[in-house]
């Protein structure tokens, strides 16, 4: 094991997911608020969707780029993460973050896709239980995810929830344009709340069933999101920029 104790390998094969505190350096967080907050104050006048930006949406319907937007330069997500924020990138090809990345999935790691998720105050809306392959049906699910907390992620304000060993069921049938998984095909009785301190991660299978719930309080929620593969597939989010990318090489390591 190159970072992972053995306990956290044997957790991670059982549940599918594994958090990890205070991940970040007091530092390194700074640098991604502070890229954050410039990005935010740039865009604080977009009421639309454009390019990898994705603004909340009245109702919810954050698929829809003609819904109206809740409030102007509310954003929800930046697809493609790694290419608009350097910190972010930088975060993710960390000798660190990769070493962690080979425990779990053997020394070929691949750059998938990677995202900033917003769920802010009095309007983060909710996201329905879905498995993260469903959203990637053409390649093999092997993905594994990285979640950063930049906030505190809590109930209140909208953590992600999941369902332990949920990766072992394999792809479930999604339904809607949200794709999701109907709430009768899952036993809700094993959901289970998984808060993260902000600068620590959350590493979950891209066929754990998660899911996190609107954020109605008055704090917050931010995460930077990385999906590494350990087959060489296309990036997901590659803008033109970027076919196969080895995180190895990128890293320097």
């Amino acid at each position: 094991m190159r970072y992972l104790t053995p306990q956290q390998f044997a957790q991670y094969q059982r549940d599918g997911y594994l958090v990890i505190d205070d991940f970040l350096t007091t530092a390194q967080l700074q640098n991604i608020r502070a890229e954050i907050a410039q990005i935010q104050q740039d865009n604080a006048g977009l009421t639309r969707d454009t390019g990898g930006f994705n603004l909340e949406k009245v109702g919810g319907d954050s698929l829809n780029p003609d819904a109206p937007v809740l409030r102007a330069g509310m954003l929800r997500k930046i697809q493609g993460a790694v290419f608009y924020l350097a910190s972010v990138k930088d975060v993710f090809t960390t000798g660190k973050l990769l070493d962690c990345m080979e425990d779990i999935m053997g020394p070929a790691i691949y750059y998938h896709s990677s995202k900033v998720m917003f769920k802010p105050a009095h309007g983060g809306a909710a996201k329905p239980w879905h498995q993260d392959a469903a959203y990637w049906r053409n390649y093999e699910p092997s993905q594994v995810t990285v979640w950063i907390a930049i906030d505190d992620a809590t109930e209140a304000n909208g953590c992600v929830w999941a369902i332990p060993g949920s990766h072992k069921l394999g792809l479930i049938p999604h339904v809607h344009k949200e794709l999701q998984v109907p709430e009768s095909r899952i036993d809700l009785t094993q959901a289970a709340p998984v808060p993260v301190r902000a600068g620590g991660l959350l590493i979950f299978h891209s066929l754990v069933l998660h899911m996190s719930k609107a954020n109605t309080s008055a704090n917050p929620r931010c995460a930077i999101i990385c999906d590494y593969d350990c087959q060489p597939h296309a990036a997901m989010d590659a803008r033109g920029a970027v076919g196969v990318w080895t995180l190895r090489e990128a890293a320097g390591a």
